[in-house]
């Protein structure tokens, strides 16, 4: 085996070694409630409270009193 097939080989050896990698990444990421997409990591928008638009909570948890006329 000559030094450029064996340069060659661990090229290939370590490429497959940082796709595993990415894998195991990609997975744990999805576990934590990112998307992955194309390459890209989106995380998910929070939900806004439908009373006064905040983020954060929700109406039931909405530190704003209700308004009477709803």
């Amino acid at each position: 085996m000559t030094i450029l097939e064996q340069a060659e080989q661990l090229r290939k050896q370590a490429i497959d070694l940082l796709l595993a990698e990415r894998i195991l990444i990609n997975s744990k990421l999805a576990s934590l409630s990112y998307d992955v997409v194309a390459g890209e990591i989106k995380t998910r928008k929070p939900k806004a409270c439908g009373r006064c638009g905040a983020e954060g909570h929700t109406v039931k948890t909405c530190p704003k009193p209700p308004d009477p006329s709803e």
